[in-house]
């Protein structure tokens, strides 16, 4: 059976894809999509890194799988806390130990929440790691030697460096601009270089790798990319500068692409997807601020306006300080998450009744679809999704969102307080969109073949089957068979195993917690990111 090659590109969006294709940064990546199958994919309904790279790799929604963000909330008789995920919160079995089962080997690098690493039948490294702690996020654990012999890897480069990271805090300056943009080149760079070495020792059936500086230079210079912002932000010589940087990068990019797909070998096929999009932002909303108006939501005394003195990077979780949990009946945690959680009463705890609980979800939906900009009068919440399975009172898991949000021009939304509900933003940001990037090439690929959008729960039924593999009847995607020659399916059918999975286990509560330095390295992210407005 043929091999596989699967590239992540965190973000990745046509919106600037076929602009850098056009204009010579990205031939190799032209080519393939002339010469292979193409389309928009849906990302999750919160399109975020955690939910959507998990949904990629498992074939099923966050309400299967168990991820919704980076952070979950804990409820406790004092109130609500967060708890940073890892893998042992994912409760369905990823395409890479669904491959071992089937005996095939895998190589995967780089994607977020693999840490605490699972065995697999090949090698694992987690992304969104501190470089001092990767040891701990590789399987098996003697690759991390292996990679600190390597001549041409540094083993600092490859893990989140939570110095810079943490510089970046408060805004990244004008004058370290260039310094972010070669930080992400060189990380992106090492990730290949490891890659390349066991691809040549030691190739795999699944070779599976992320490129994340993608998503990281949109966030911050997006101004720069979009075809439709760069004469107005490219005026001065320094903003040229700065663009033709960030274009190298995906030149690079381009290149590392071409790079693997030749030690892949002809008959290999490839497969290159995003976890979401990416668009423009212009405002930030203060959806926190909007509940405590609405009645929903006490803020604590000592709670100022605009006060962002408690909320730092690697201190979110004394957000929920602000609150007054006695007197709040439903409140969002994390900007990340675009959600809204309704606390409901329970043992005796202050909150809403379980008879009272669908019709309370319902109103808030509808002020919520209601509220209009103060300004020019436009719907701010484009869509306030209900979990219908929690009105239905069917079982759902304790830190689902009651309402996942999707806000007029895409962004996150704020959680601090605030004089006004809806600032506009001083500059274009970048912010994730749902509609992301799937590609396919390879002998079996319908070549030039535009495809209507998929969604990203179809990635690992398309791996699994690219390899000949049963796809267990659990996952929730499908084969896109549209994307395949007749003759190929011919020759390998789609198969759905009937066996049932064995379900994995959500791990004990008084699980140790990860380091305090991955914790902060990840609030670091998460700030710098602009998902902590």
């Amino acid at each position: 059976m043929k091999k596989l090659l699967m590239i992540g590109l965190d973000g990745a969006t046509y919106a600037l894809l076929k602009p850098l294709i056009a204009d010579g940064y990205m031939p190799f990546l032209g080519k393939i999509m002339a010469e292979g199958a193409y389309g928009d994919l849906m990302s999750t309904p919160n399109p975020l890194t955690p939910p959507g790279w998990i949904s990629t790799v498992t074939g099923c929604s966050p309400d299967v799988h168990g991820i919704y963000d980076f952070l979950r909330p804990e409820s406790t008789e004092a109130g609500v806390f967060l708890k940073v995920n890892d893998s042992r919160d994912i409760l369905c079995d990823t395409v890479w130990t669904l491959a071992s089962r089937q005996r095939k080997r895998v190589t995967t690098l780089n994607f977020y929440g693999m840490s605490p690493p699972v065995e697999v039948d090949g090698y694992l490294i987690s992304g969104f790691i501190p470089w001092r702690h990767l040891r701990s996020a590789t399987f098996p654990e003697s690759l991390f030697d292996t990679v600190k012999s390597l001549p041409n890897v540094d083993v600092k480069k490859l893990g989140m460096d939570i110095g810079e990271e943490k510089k970046c805090i408060q805004g990244l300056p004008e004058e370290e601009f260039e310094d972010w943009i070669h930080l992400q080149s060189e990380r992106d760079a090492a990730w290949t270089e490891l890659l390349c070495h066991l691809m040549e020792k030691d190739p795999t059936d699944l070779t599976a790798i992320v490129y994340d500086g993608t998503d990281k230079i949109q966030h911050l210079f997006w101004r720069y990319l979009d075809p439709s912002l760069v004469e107005e932000t490219t005026a001065i010589p320094w903003d040229t500068h700065i663009r033709e940087l960030c274009l190298n990068y995906y030149r690079q990019i381009d290149q590392s692409i071409e790079r693997l797909v030749a030690l892949s070998g002809p008959d290999t096929h490839l497969v290159i997807t995003s976890d979401h999009g990416f668009g423009p932002t212009h405002e930030v909303v203060y959806v926190n601020e909007w509940l405590a108006r609405n009645g929903y939501l006490t803020w604590t005394a000592q709670t100022n306006v605009d006060n962002t003195s408690k909320l730092t990077a690697d201190r979110i979780k004394d957000h929920t300080l602000m609150i007054d949990w006695d007197h709040t009946l439903a409140y969002s945690l994390t900007p990340s998450s675009n959600a809204i959680y309704v606390k409901q009463a329970k043992n005796g705890t202050a909150g809403v009744s379980p008879e009272d609980y669908p019709d309370f979800c319902r109103a808030l939906q509808k002020k919520l679809l209601g509220f209009r900009h103060p300004i020019d009068g436009g719907q701010v919440f484009a869509k306030a999704d209900l979990n219908e399975n929690r009105l239905a009172g069917k079982p759902s898991l304790d830190h689902a969102p009651d309402i996942t949000l999707g806000l007029r021009d895409g962004g996150f939304v704020s959680i601090l307080r605030s004089a006004e509900v809806v600032k506009t933003r001083d500059k274009v940001d970048g912010t994730h969109r749902p509609n992301g990037v799937f590609i396919a090439w390879g002998p079996d690929i319908l070549s030039g073949k535009l495809l209507e959008p998929l969604s990203i729960l179809d990635v690992t039924p398309m791996l699994l089957h690219l390899m000949g593999l049963e796809i267990p009847k659990e996952i929730e995607g499908r084969v896109p068979v549209e994307a395949i020659k007749a003759e190929a399916l011919t020759a390998n059918p789609v198969r759905i195993s009937e066996m049932a999975q064995p379900a994995r286990r959500k791990a004990a509560a008084d699980r140790p917690e990860i380091s305090e330095d991955e914790k902060d390295a990840l609030m670091a992210q998460l700030k710098l990111l602009g998902y902590m407005d």
